[in-house]
């Protein structure tokens, strides 16, 4: 698993792809248009392993505890 560091470069890298991204292109009278939800699909994954390293691989959980006698 990459560290959060590595991952942070990743997503830099990405968002500067992203922002060089044009939708559409227009050469003399043709004109193509791009789908850029692959690009914003990757973001999104990167941002969740971000999260889940800047977690530390670790699971938080909490435990409540009821009870009507006295313990």
């Amino acid at each position: 698993m990459a560290t959060l560091a590595e991952l942070q470069i990743r997503r830099d890298r990405l968002l500067e792809r992203l922002e060089s991204l044009q939708r559409r292109v227009t050469h003399g009278d043709k004109s193509v248009e791009f789908d850029l939800t692959q690009a914003r699909t990757a973001l999104e994954l990167l941002e969740r392993e971000m999260a889940r390293a800047s977690n530390d691989g670790r699971i938080l959980r909490h435990l409540r505890v009821r009870s009507d006698k006295d313990l």
